[in-house]
């Protein structure tokens, strides 16, 4: 009878080896976003995981669910404050459902560069609104909330050229069912019509609006400009993207896990003002080359104008408390 017994122990000891050569369990954050994974900013979201798994060696792994796999953001937000999923990135508007004033972080034609609105969103009348989301909902921004870019920038994509004031009385604005928008642009002069953005491209060629405002990452992809071949940059408001996260799961790591994340979020970030440029940079050079016009817009001249009726809304209350000093003091460095 043939002797397995060093064949055995060859195997055992073999199977002890690989015990030993096999990485302990990666700490696992599931980061849930509604972009789909070949966007710009999906390409920032895993480029966000990536360098998590990079700076810690494979012992922390985040698993990006693009696309909203794991439901809508109703569905996220739950689950966020249950701990399911550990990060969401989206525009800080959706933490409304908690502390309505936030709303008011993109205060449009307020800040007319990204550094002062910036400063805006370190004042602490910004930081007490995300402390009370925290408070309600245990939800928590991971670092800077401005430091990955959304738009990078907003413009108008009309049929004829905006330049200013003058003109934005003269158009017919692609409107969305937003109260402060509409409030806005009628302020401004312009004549509103409502329409979905999926009817924008019909409601431009057949002359039932003039103009949509778009961010700019989204202008070549929506091809508006096919019907409307003037685009002015207004720098309407200014967004970053948060990657909000359950704060008692990021308390829970370690030290070094949690500064880990804040290093790869401000990488991310980094990363993010890169590609946004490239896109931006990209988009202009090839729609000047199929004749679209860029405009010169007179932003300081709309924002000027706009003082107005930021003092009209704090004569009558309907500003939240502080928020025009805050925003005034920050446009003001």
């Amino acid at each position: 009878m043939k002797d397995f017994s060093g064949s055995i122990r060859a195997a055992i000891a073999a199977l002890a080896l690989g015990a030993l050569a096999a990485p302990v369990s990666a700490e696992t954050w599931r980061f849930a976003t509604k972009m789909p994974a070949d966007s710009p900013e999906g390409l920032v979201f895993q480029y966000f995981a990536d360098r998590v798994e990079e700076l810690s060696e494979g012992g922390f792994v985040v698993q990006v669910f693009p696309s909203e796999q794991l439901g809508t953001e109703a569905a996220i937000l739950e689950q966020l404050e249950l701990g399911t999923v550990n990060l969401y990135a989206e525009d800080a508007f959706f933490l409304q459902k908690w502390v309505p004033d936030i709303r008011w972080i993109s205060m449009p034609f307020m800040f007319p560069d990204r550094e002062k609105w910036q400063s805006f969103m370190h004042s602490d009348l910004v930081k007490g609104w995300f402390a009370e989301v925290e408070a309600t909902a245990g939800i928590r921004p991971l670092g800077d909330p401005t430091a990955v870019i959304r738009g990078p920038y907003r413009v108008l994509v009309s049929s004829t050229p905006v330049a200013g004031l003058e003109d934005i009385g003269k158009m017919r604005l692609r409107m969305y069912p937003d109260q402060l928008a509409i409030d806005v642009w009628t302020y401004l002069g312009a004549d509103l019509r409502m329409l979905a953005w999926t009817e924008t491209y019909e409601g431009l060629k057949s002359g039932i609006a003039t103009a949509t405002t778009s961010p700019a990452a989204l202008v070549e992809s929506m091809r508006h400009y096919e019907v409307a071949p003037y685009i002015s940059r207004t720098n309407e408001y200014w967004q970053g993207i948060v990657f909000a996260m359950n704060a008692e799961a990021f308390d829970g790591l370690s030290e070094e896990y949690q500064q880990i994340l804040l290093q790869a979020h401000a990488d991310a970030g980094a990363y993010s003002a890169q590609i946004m440029t490239e896109v931006t940079d990209k988009m202009q050079a090839n729609l000047e080359g199929q004749g679209v016009t860029f405009v010169d817009f007179d932003i300081q001249g709309v924002v000027d104008h706009m003082a107005g009726w930021y003092d009209q809304q704090e004569a009558a209350g309907a500003l939240p408390k502080g928020l025009l000093e805050a925003a005034r003091a920050a446009s003001a460095e």
